[in-house]
């Protein structure tokens, strides 16, 4: 039979559990055990941030969590009462979703790339949306980090369940991809960035040369000092031709480079 518990009724356990490994349990975060020939005790944190503790053996299978969705998992499992062939059949249950999950997951970074290199300029918010993607990513990777481990732990223990492990190490591997494509949109996100600060430094860099003559024919005529060309008619006529001689022939070469 399969009965589910909430953790306040872990108590119920004691009689079949030592009290060192109940200490055990609250000093790790994931934790595999074996109490004796099938007969296996172990406890996870799964993806909602639940602890989940399970006591399975030949005749039973104990599901302990406060977890809604982990509990409908276990009321799935609809094998005969066999405690090891209902805890194989829970971790199908518990990853029967993951790769449509992960699936999505995937989906939603691809169109987060298009609507942040493709369909908008860098902002504050595209960088909010890359760093709330990673955090998932992470979280789901720590979660598979540690199912990893302890199914490794199962599968040594029991041969059966090899294929559970081997099962948590392609979902794990497939959250790495996913982390790597979700670096390569920030790496790329950046490097849209760097090019639009690039633009701005070459408009301000543009508009202080093209400046920078007229400054200076300013403070050379600015100062107080007799010149020729003030008695020359033509004087001012000339000062304003060659200012805007200066303009045009700047904008001519900097328009040749395409730096505008």
């Amino acid at each position: 039979m399969v009965m589910i518990l909430s953790n306040s009724e872990i108590g119920r356990l004691s009689e079949k559990v030592d009290e060192r490994i109940f200490r055990r349990i609250d000093e790790s975060r994931n934790f595999f055990y074996k109490l004796d020939e099938n007969v296996f005790f172990l406890t996870f944190h799964w993806l909602d941030h639940q602890k989940v503790t399970i006591y399975s053996c030949c005749d039973e299978l104990i599901v302990i969590t406060d977890s809604k969705e982990v509990a409908d998992f276990a009321g799935n499992i609809d094998v005969p009462d066999n405690g090891m062939l209902q805890l194989y059949e829970f971790f199908m249950e518990l990853t029967s979703e993951d790769i449509e999950k992960l699936e999505n997951l995937e989906n939603s970074i691809s169109a987060l790339e298009d609507r942040l290199l493709v369909d908008n300029k860098p902002d504050k918010e595209g960088i909010s949306a890359i760093v709330t993607v990673r955090k998932k990513i992470l979280h789901m990777k720590r979660y598979y980090e540690q199912m990893e481990f302890m199914t490794d732990e199962m599968a040594a223990a029991d041969s059966s369940f090899a294929f559970i492990d081997k099962k948590f190490d392609r979902l794990l591997e497939f959250v790495i991809h996913l982390q790597e494509y979700e670096e390569q949109v920030r790496e790329a996100y950046q490097s849209q960035i760097d090019i639009e600060q690039n633009n701005i430094m070459k408009l301000f860099t543009v508009i202080t040369t093209i400046f920078l003559p007229l400054t200076l024919l300013t403070g050379w005529y600015g100062m107080n000092l007799v010149m020729p060309e003030y008695k020359w008619a033509y004087g001012y006529p000339v000062v304003i031709a060659v200012a805007v001689a200066v303009v045009v022939i700047l904008m001519i070469i900097f328009k040749k480079r395409k730096w505008f």
